[in-house]
């Protein structure tokens, strides 16, 4: 028997992402489309050129997996491959006892993709291996089978193969299925391994309490800052918000972030768009920009950096859509990459610049967001500096740990001041939510 005989909301809501990438030689965002110059974005209004990437990307749609050809290709190759991965287990208890197999068997799933991703990661592609679950949720011949496949999503999750937020999701589906069938046996193998994850305390006794999970969790308190901050950023272009993760998560992911930055070797240096039609000011001015940058995808070798991105990609979109509406894509939209940032001791900083390169040449960057890991005192320098009524105002903001800041990516210049000699490293994160950029901020 077919146990879950409603459950093709889940195969709609895990529909294929359109898959966007910033390019991650410069400050600007574009889709590994057909065409280096003019890439498709998550709707047929909004369109932007990638002005850095000189190698041709004009490949075979088919074998691009940021095309709608791209992106069935990929889902199909997830379909048949776990349905012969998960149709070897006789039963739930077999499966059980192979969890670890079969998430291996997934992760070579995404090594074998018959597509590529030549603007991000093959993690683009974690919207369609979850669909692939969510069928096989679908077809489960059992209480017992159901709990077990979303336990093997949860460990995938876990294993950067598929985002958090949809694992999540789909525990709670199977959860409540499972309790309103009153099947005791499978509700309790669901919640002996999902659900002790899923559903773990928001209330930290120590920083170990901490993990993936939690930390991409919507909590009231949370999206209620979110939203306050959304409103305030319609209303003058920017907000700031201290306090956004709390002590112990934001401890946490600052030293996840430290210890990431001490070994990747991945940091590359930050470039200007090669057009510089977004750099603010005369034309004589040092056109400079001196940090180091790497693009975070989501599915790091350290779960809980590849949960921070996961977090700034949908864990704050979430009450920021509720807030602003339309002007901004929805979560499963489209895939981007965080940005992680590092200045060091006697960096020149930043030159003054709008992130959004001009709506009208097709750049959908609406809302940009930036957070800091750790404080730096004001004679460090690295203050970012935002002139909201450009040239009339300027705000000063100086990096403090655990805060978000949010502007308007069109409307408000902003810069990074130097950093003095004899400061310590400053570490940011950058994400860019991507929509109507002329509906953001006061209008």
């Amino acid at each position: 028997m077919r146990w879950m005989t409603r459950w093709k909301i889940i195969s709609t809501l895990a529909s294929p992402r359109r898959s966007i990438a910033i390019d991650p030689s410069s400050t600007t965002v574009g889709t590994s489309s057909a065409s280096a110059r003019e890439r498709s974005c998550w709707s047929s209004r909004a369109r932007w050129s990638s002005t850095t990437t000189s190698a041709s990307t004009d490949i075979d749609d088919d074998a691009d997996g940021t095309t709608e050809s791209g992106q069935v290709r990929a889902l199909m190759h997830y379909c048949t491959s776990l349905r012969d991965v998960l149709s070897r287990f006789v039963d739930a208890e077999a499966l059980a006892s192979s969890r670890a197999v079969v998430v291996e068997r997934c992760r070579e799933m995404r090594r074998t993709l018959p597509v590529t991703y030549k603007s991000g990661t093959p993690f683009m592609s974690s919207g369609a291996l979850f669909t692939a679950f969510a069928f096989e949720l679908e077809r489960a011949r059992s209480a017992e089978h159901l709990a077990e496949i979303q336990n093997v999503v949860t460990a995938c999750a876990e294993g950067g193969l598929v985002p958090y937020h949809s694992a999540r999701e789909s525990y709670g589906r199977v959860r409540d299925a499972l309790r309103n069938h009153g099947d005791d046996d499978a509700r309790r193998a669901l919640e002996y391994f999902s659900g002790k994850r899923v559903e773990a305390p928001v209330d930290f006794a120590t920083a170990e309490d901490v993990t993936p999970w939690t930390l991409t969790r919507n909590t009231p308190s949370l999206d209620a800052k979110i939203v306050a901050a959304a409103m305030e950023v319609q209303r003058t272009g920017f907000a700031v918000v201290d306090g956004v993760l709390g002590e112990q998560t934001s401890d946490t992911v600052r030293r996840a972030l430290d210890e990431f930055v001490d070994q990747s070797p991945a940091f590359i240096k930050g470039e200007l768009d090669r057009t510089e039609r977004h750099v603010i000011g005369d034309e004589a001015v040092d056109k400079m920009r001196d940090d180091w940058i790497c693009w975070l995808s989501g599915d790091e070798d350290d779960p809980m950096v590849g949960a921070f991105c996961q977090f700034l990609r949908v864990t704050l979109l979430n009450p920021l859509h509720l807030a602003l509406g339309t002007p901004l894509a929805p979560v499963d939209s489209y895939v981007s990459n965080a940005m992680l940032s590092v200045y060091e001791p006697g960096a020149r900083g930043f030159v003054s610049h709008v992130d959004n390169c001009g709506p009208d040449l097709g750049d959908a960057r609406a809302l940009s967001a930036v957070y800091y890991p750790s404080s730096s005192g004001e004679d460090e320098g690295g203050a970012l500096k935002l002139f909201p009524d450009h040239p009339t105002r300027c705000v000063t903001v100086t990096p403090t740990a655990d805060r978000l800041v949010l502007f308007a990516s069109a409307r408000v210049p902003h810069c990074v001041t130097s950093r003095s000699s004899d400061a310590k490293r400053r570490v940011a994160a950058s994400f860019w939510y991507v929509g109507d950029p002329n509906a953001i901020g006061p209008q």
